[in-house]
């Protein structure tokens, strides 16, 4: 990713700060790249400073009904995970008494975080973001909590359900109800037997969809889930595929890691961790981007920081999305 003189200078000013001494274009050039652990903690933490103002805030916390509450936590699990990954970096060691390992970054580790955000976000912006209308939001959420309230209740074995009759009968009144708030909508109502008939047979099973302008329902994988993004061209095509070969136990994933720990090449802290921190970066970008467009009082939050502490959190979304709204 290129930047020009100028959002390096502006970047440069928050750097400084915490660094406590002047920076080159150069040095910042090389920080925005990542090009050490210590680069990547520095500006995640960056990200993670505004995410916690954002939920510790009576802003944060304000809700109207209970989908928006549900939406305010969802920033809490994304803020969560890349906590996680944050001090992941730092690595793990062992000692056993006798021998020790020096710390190691296992990449899978990375990649497998890096895909439970970006699967999150992913869901978010389906859920929260991409709904043109109430009723399209309401029919997609109702779809989201009865495929989790199904999966609880599958998850059941038969002792607890005969020892539990009241809990399961509980647990099914939750699911029911979720398809009695998708069939009183309005647009329910109006949709071909054809849609309705994929509601029924997706409830309780499967969530991710989208409504075409025509009120038909599409079907979206992870795989391609990007493209709903709003992102140029490609730029996170074959994502999800990369993290799930990186983080399965795939021929690839065991040879990458045979090769990561080299005493002359530590790819676990020169490429793989690095290039796991940009993804992880990218992704908050877009959902912080995303929400502050939903709830104006972070938006208002957001333009009282620093010039360059509001570039540093918008750069990459913009970079992805050319916005130039969130800088």
């Amino acid at each position: 990713m290129e930047f020009s003189e100028e959002q390096l200078k502006k970047l440069s000013v928050l750097f400084e700060e915490n660094v406590e001494k002047e920076l080159t274009i150069e040095e910042v050039r090389k920080f925005v790249q990542l090009d050490t652990i210590d680069d990547c903690k520095q500006y995640l933490r960056v990200m993670l400073d505004f995410f916690f103002e954002v939920f510790k805030s009576p802003e944060g916390r304000k809700a109207m009904s209970s989908l928006e509450d549900e939406r305010n936590i969802w920033l809490q699990t994304i803020f969560s995970k890349s906590c996680h990954f944050l001090y992941l970096l730092d690595g793990v060691g062992y000692n056993n008494g006798s021998n020790h390992l020096n710390p190691i970054i296992d990449p899978s580790v990375l990649f497998t975080i890096a895909r439970r955000i970006y699967e999150s976000v992913i869901a978010f912006e389906l859920l929260f973001v991409i709904p043109s209308t109430e009723d399209e939001q309401t029919i997609l959420y109702n779809l989201f909590m009865a495929q989790g309230l199904t999966e609880r209740l599958n998850d059941l074995d038969e002792e607890m359900r005969s020892h539990n009759p009241q809990r399961v009968a509980e647990e099914q009144q939750n699911i029911d109800n979720c398809m009695n708030e998708i069939e009183k909508t309005e647009l329910y109502s109006n949709l071909s037997q054809q849609t309705k008939n994929q509601i029924k047979n997706a409830f309780g099973i499967r969530y991710r969809y989208v409504f075409e302008e025509d009120n038909t329902m599409k079907r979206v994988s992870f795989e391609d889930a990007y493209k709903y993004l709003r992102i140029k061209k490609d730029l996170l095509k074959n994502t999800y595929s990369f993290f799930s070969l990186h983080g399965h136990p795939s021929y690839l994933a065991l040879i990458q890691f045979h090769d990561a720990f080299k005493r002359e090449s530590r790819a676990d802290l020169t490429i793989m961790a690095p290039h796991a921190t940009q993804c992880v970066l990218a992704f908050m970008s877009i959902f912080i981007v995303d929400y502050m467009k939903l709830v104006p009082e972070i938006k208002a939050m957001y333009d009282k920081l620093e010039e360059p502490r509001r570039f540093a959190i918008g750069m990459y979304e913009d970079a992805m999305r050319g916005e130039k709204k969130f800088q």
